[in-house]
Order: structure tokens, then C-alpha cells, then sequence
């Protein structure tokens, strides 16, 4: 805290303060004076600072006033000052009660008296305090070089910087109310409901910095500048709490370490790619694959999980697994996402949870232990997506559902598919022709020649040519509603049997 006092400055002649109420909180130390004109300065500055406003910023209403008077207070804001100036609301008298109660100085400042005559006098008295904050930041780049030269686990890199403050710090991310740094904990609930809280009152977005409580335990929340989400919680281990300066220095520091952990999953998710397709094509012998897949921790029973979501939600599942150290693959099929993971790690109700905040679709296959069955559990987990509606949010396990109006299992699929599309996918593959293709986006596009050669790069007359060939080869005609139905699902059932497209 400040060398000098709100007293202090009453009895400087020259600033002409008069005191208004809290003339029994006069003594309470001021470590800086800053002139605020945000309505919830409590969340802007440190404790032992104090507020400096032309008033506009005190509510109309009361009882408005006296909650305001209280959040300064709580705070730890050593008083507030209000110039002389027509935008400020008449001061209530349950205001100035509140701040009896509270002991927290209510000053009168003089309209010929600017506030820059407070911020001077008390940077000068405290020039040595600020030093000392100084003196931490220092600390705290060190730390960031140092976790750069010895490459320190997120947990240790973010422990060092704890130590500077006497803080227990923790990252998270505010929407999922999860670690961000590897091996990281999180607050319990409780202060993710308080922090929500906060965020509510302050117009949806979080401000520099939030003061929570609770019960009779107290911690600052800050966001930290980063590409995602994420936001640093800092736990005082005694009374004092950390300088603000360097509470932000810190949240700098993080982000860089945010940022490292994102490209190590950045490259731990393009290796699994890599070799999830492998597997899939075939190139690999199963017993290469399967030591390949016991390098990464996937042995036991697995399941594959088929995502058809945001990349960022995406993203945000890779990186929790990582985080959490669950050992995963994840690759793409087209538009859907595709990850391997252990069935211990992901329980299915962890998934649910999951796929209601992320408001995505997802599919779950049977458990398999052998590799040589990981294209049977990729095609279960994108059978089982295809379940759900297009509109809908659901996480569905394979045998739980079935495709509106589709076979019931894959078996059945490829024996439609066989059926219907039969002589086209022979037809294609002993002529080299892309029959099957073109009746696809044929039907896709309404049965429109023109869009249809515009997105195959080919000639309309192309287009109705191989679409005579079709109808020949099928038996099918394009004038038919029933036809063209059969034709359609069959395309679906065609896709549904395939692990990949």
C-alpha cells in the first residue's frame, strides 16, 4: 500500500478537499490516484487506489448509490473523490450512509482544483512503492525468457510466475471453464458462476479486471490477450493483492504460453491426420499400425468419434484432450471431423455434455481393440451421424438410430448402394468415367444441366449425354419422382458405406 493516507490529502489545504461521509476510513492508504470514468471502476483498478471522478459516473437512484458505495468498498478502493460538476446526480443521503457503515472516505473536490494536482502528490510520495512494482514486472519477463531457454512444462512455466505475485494463478478458458496450460487446474463452478456474474453486469464483456468473491475467499479475474478465449485467475495466498500493472504483465506472459500450446496442437493433430488417412487407405501392415498406435497410448478399447461442427469447436475438443493429456487421432472425411480416442477417456456422457454446449452433431462407434476394425468403426460413427437431423443437436451411438428413410446398418447400405448404383460403379471403374459423380451433383443441383456443368467443369452437352447413360444403365428415368428418390437414397447409402470419400 501508499506511503500516505486519504487524511492525507484532506489536510493538504491546497487540494481544498472536504470530506463528506467515511471520516472514519480517512485513514486508509493510497497507493495511486486515478480519474475514472467507468461506471464499475472497481473492476478497473487496484486495491489501495483512489478514484477520481467529475461524478457523472455515481447513479440516480439511492439505492443504486449505496450498492455503488459498497463495490468501491469491497474492492478496497480507498476512497472516491467527486469534482464539482453538473452531470454529477445529487448524493443521496442513503449514500452517504453507506459510506459511514463502510468507512470509506467520500470526498468533495474543489472545482478549481484540478485532479491532476492528486495524481502528482501521490506519485511522488509513492515513487518507491511503484518501483517496487517495477521490480516484479522485471521478475515476470525473466520468467517468460527463462521458461523459453529451458522449454518448461505450461504448469511450471505459470507456477514461477505465481511465486512473483504470492498468488495461486490458474488459465482457463471462461466458456468451457477449462485449463488452457497442460497439467493445469480449475476453480470450482462456484467461480465460474461468480465470474459469469461479473461479465453480466458489465454489459456481456469482461473488463480489465474483475474482483470475485466466494463465501469469504476473494480472487481477480483478467483477460488474457489471446486469439481464443481465456481469461487468468489469480488467488491471493494472503491478504494483499497483486498490483494490476503486473497482474497484466503476467496475462501477456500467458498468452505466449497459450500460444505454444497451440502449436503443439497444431502438429500433434497434423501427425494424427497423417497417419489416421494412412490407415484407413490400407498402407500400413497391422502389426506396423498397431505399434503405431500403441507409440501414442491408443491401445485397450477405442471408439471413433464423426463431428459435424465448427472448426473452432473442433479445435477447442483437440485442445482439451491434449490438455488433459488424453491421447487422440484426428483427421477429416469431407466436412466431418474424425478422432480415435480411448473409451476410459471419453465417457459418453462427458460427450454429451460436450455436444449440447458446442450445439454440434456427433456419431460413436461400437468399441474395437483391433486396428484391423478401424474402418468398420469409422464407417458405425459416420453411419450413426447420419442418423440425426440436419437441424438438430445430438450425440448418437451406432445401432441407437437410423437414417430417415435409409437401410438400417451398413450391411444393408452397401446392399442398396450395389443395387441401385450397381452398374454405374462398374461402369465407372472398367471405363474411367465419373457417372456416379455426375449424377450426384446432378440431383444436387435440381436436376439443372447447365449449374451442373458449371460446377464439373465440363460441357452441358456433356452433362445430358452422361445423364442418358444413367437413366440406360440404371434403368431409372429423370421424369420419375419415384426414380429419382431411389436414386437419391441410393447415393446416400452409397456414401454411408464408404470410410472415405
Amino acid at each position: 500500500m501508499g506511503k500516505i493516507s486519504v487524511r492525507d490529502l484532506v489536510e493538504l489545504r491546497y487540494l481544498q478537499a472536504t470530506p463528506l461521509a467515511g471520516m472514519s476510513g480517512l485513514d486508509r492508504r493510497v497507493s495511486w490516484a486515478h480519474v475514472s470514468d467507468a461506471f464499475d471502476p472497481w473492476n478497473w483498478l487496484d486495491p489501495g487506489d483512489l478514484v477520481l471522478t467529475c461524478g457523472y459516473i455515481v447513479p440516480e437512484e439511492p439505492h443504486d448509490q449505496v450498492r455503488f458505495v459498497e463495490k468501491l468498498a469491497e474492492a478496497g478502493l480507498s476512497g472516491l473523490v467527486i469534482g464539482e460538476d453538473k452531470r454529477c446526480p445529487t448524493i443521496s443521503t442513503e449514500m452517504l450512509e453507506a459510506a459511514d457503515r463502510a468507512e470509506f472516505p467520500l470526498i468533495k473536490g474543489a472545482h478549481s482544483v484540478g485532479f491532476a494536482q492528486y495524481v502528482r502528490f501521490v506519485a511522488v510520495a509513492n515513487a518507491k512503492e511503484e518501483n517496487q512494482s517495477f521490480t516484479k514486472i522485471a521478475r515476470v519477463h525473466g520468467e517468460v525468457m527463462a521458461s523459453l531457454r529451458e522449454e518448461l512444462a505450461g504448469t511450471e512455466f505459470v507456477d514461477r510466475l505465481s511465486n512473483v505475485v504470492n498468488c495461486t494463478l490458474q488459465v482457463v478458458d471462461p466458456d468451457l471453464w477449462e485449463s488452457l496450460v497442460p497439467g493445469g487446474g480449475t476453480p470450482g463452478l462456484e467461480w465460474k458462476n461468480a465470474y459469469d456474474e461479473e461479465v453480466r453486469r458489465s454489459s456481456g464483456r469482461a473488463p480489465f479486471v474483475m474482483n470475485l468473491t466466494v463465501d469469504d475467499k476473494v480472487a481477480l479475474a483478467m483477460p488474457i490477450p489471446s486469439e481464443r478465449s481465456a481469461c487468468l485467475i489469480a488467488f491471493p495466498d494472503g491478504e494483499t493483492k497483486p498490483p494490476l500493472a503486473v497482474l497484466h504483465q503476467i496475462a501477456a506472459a500467458c498468452a505466449l504460453e497459450i500460444g505454444r500450446v497451440d502449436a503443439t496442437v497444431e502438429r500433434y493433430r497434423r501427425s494424427g491426420a497423417g497417419l489416421l488417412n494412412d490407415a484407413l487407405v490400407g498402407r500400413f501392415d497391422p502389426v506396423v499400425l498397431t505399434e503405431l498406435f500403441r507409440e501414442r497410448r491408443l491401445q485397450g478399447d477405442l471408439r471413433v468419434l464423426a463431428i459435424d461442427g465448427r472448426p473452432d469447436a473442433i479445435d477447442k475438443l483437440a485442445r482439451s484432450w491434449l490438455i488433459r493429456r488424453i491421447p487422440f487421432l484426428f483427421g477429416e472425411i469431407g466436412q466431418v471431423a474424425v478422432a480415435v480416442v480411448r473409451s476410459e477417456d471419453v465417457p459418453t456422457s462427458v460427450l454429451e455434455e460436450r455436444t449440447a454446449l458446442e450445439r454440434w452433431r456427433a456419431g460413436l462407434s461400437d468399441t474395437f481393440s483391433d486396428t484391423g476394425n478401424l474402418g468398420d468403426a469409422v464407417r458405425q460413427a459416420r453411419w450413426a451421424l447420419e442418423t440425426i437431423n440436419p437441424e438438430s443437436t445430438a450425440l448418437v451411438p451406432y445401432g441407437q438410430g437410423s437414417p430417415t428413410f435409409l437401410p438400417r446398418t451398413l450391411a444393408e447400405s452397401k446392399l442398396t448402394a450395389d443395387r441401385v448404383l450397381g452398374p454405374l460403379m462398374d461402369y465407372d471403374r472398367d471405363q474411367g468415367t465419373e457417372l456416379v459423380r455426375t449424377l450426384q451433383t446432378y440431383l444436387e443441383c435440381d436436376r439443372s444441366p447447365s449449374r451442373t456443368a458449371e460446377l464439373l467443369y465440363i460441357h452441358t452437352q456433356t452433362v445430358n449425354y452422361r445423364m442418358a447413360r444413367v437413366q440406360e444403365l440404371t434403368g431409372r428415368s429423370m421424369r420419375s419422382t419415384g426414380d429419382v428418390s431411389e436414386l437419391w437414397f441410393a447415393l446416400r447409402a452409397l456414401a454411408l458405406s464408404q470410410t472415405v470419400q
